[in-house]
């Protein structure tokens, strides 16, 4: 699985869209605020692929937008 380039801001973006700070993403998504600020700002470019289901979920956008050419598998 290979994430597309950038897409940290492309979750940040859609995160802020929602008008959503880190801290109630980490509430509904129950994934760690260090972690949502690391994959926002390319920190962490291999995140867990769990982690981000669980953050598309509660911003309601698939996850396959988020991976390169939409594939699940290398």
């Amino acid at each position: 699985m290979k994430w597309k380039k950038n897409f940290g801001k492309e979750l940040k973006y859609e995160r802020l869209s929602w008008g959503m700070s880190r801290g109630k993403l980490e509430r509904l998504s129950h994934v760690d605020r260090e972690t949502i600020a690391d994959i926002e700002n390319g920190i962490n470019t291999n995140p867990d692929f769990f982690e981000v289901l669980n953050i598309c979920d509660v911003l309601d956008t698939s996850i396959y937008f988020y991976l390169e050419d939409g594939e699940v598998n290398d």
